[in-house]
């Protein structure tokens, strides 16, 4: 099935790709990580990452977080490439670029909020895939980590209007989407689809973007789609959603998702799933540690 975006849409988001915010690297080594790992010139990327001096320093920063693992933490451009690999790589540059790229002038909603929610799902996803048999948990982590990029080109491109169906989300403490929808008419699903078409993402990670809200209507990729969704309702109920609470409960034992998913993971059958909740905690400050790396208001 193809989707149709609305003309608006797309003219709209195509802006983005043109504003001086964007980092020179992102779509560089956006379309040089895409390309199968045996093929990669090590030494391109480490050069690419190297042209912008404040990313090169962040993503060093941002490797030697806890969140990583790593024994000892690299000091150097090629150290970080060398000790994490390239999917890791692709998942701090993009985290590093984003945050450069939407300057915190032009967000309507807090941007610290909104990048604990995306590293927040981005590490949920990857421990929950590891759980997971032939699951691909860096695929996960990457998925968990864009799957709101709408909100960025909402924010950039639909300002006036976006603002709006943030205030009304708060207001009446409902669902952001469902504000969007009423206030807009489409949400950070469309935008965010737009946009990630656009810079030619990775199909599954396009449906992430897409359909993350409404996992059945997806058109592939069910179960990485069905992962996202889970924890982004996980996250939004432990506290890292976007700032505001939500009168909406979510059951994840009954949600469309997990039904899905248990058809391809039957383990998930005697998962405990209040303990999984529960050890997420445990990383909240590691996230919010490294969302302050990422992320500064020093930016604005």
């Amino acid at each position: 099935m193809t989707v149709t975006l609305a003309p608006d849409i797309r003219e709209r988001v195509s802006r983005i790709e043109t504003t001086p915010a964007i980092p020179a690297i992102l779509l560089p080594l956006l379309r040089l990580l895409k390309t199968p790992a045996e093929q990669v010139d090590l030494d391109e990327v480490v050069r690419l990452v190297s042209y912008d001096k404040a990313i090169a320093a962040q993503c060093v920063r941002v490797a030697s977080s806890p969140l990583f693992g790593l024994a000892k933490p690299p000091s150097s451009i090629s150290g970080v490439v060398v000790s994490l690999g390239l999917k890791r790589i692709e998942s701090i540059l993009l985290t590093c670029c984003m945050g450069q790229a939407f300057p915190v002038s032009k967000w309507d909603l807090d941007p610290v909020v909104f990048w604990k929610h995306s590293l927040g799902c981005a590490m949920v996803c990857r421990k929950f895939s590891e759980k997971l048999a032939g699951a691909d948990p860096e695929k996960a982590y990457m998925a968990g980590l864009l799957h709101d990029i709408g909100f960025l080109a909402n924010c950039m491109v639909y300002s006036k209007e976006f603002a709006e169906a943030v205030r009304v989300a708060m207001d009446e403490q409902i669902p952001l989407g469902e504000a969007e929808l009423a206030v807009m008419g489409f949400t950070h699903c469309e935008t965010g689809r737009a946009i990630a078409e656009q810079w030619k993402m990775e199909e599954d990670i396009i449906q992430v973007v897409a359909h993350h809200h409404d996992v059945e209507n997806c058109e592939s990729d069910h179960a990485l789609v069905a992962i996202v969704h889970l924890c982004d309702l996980l996250c939004r109920m432990r506290g890292l959603g976007y700032g505001y609470y939500e009168r909406r409960k979510a059951d994840l034992l009954h949600d469309p998702a997990w039904a899905i998913l248990e058809k391809v993971h039957e383990e998930l059958q005697g998962m405990d799933l209040a303990r999984f909740t529960f050890e997420m905690d445990d990383s909240v400050i590691e996230v919010s540690e490294l969302v302050s790396m990422v992320f500064s208001r020093s930016n604005a």
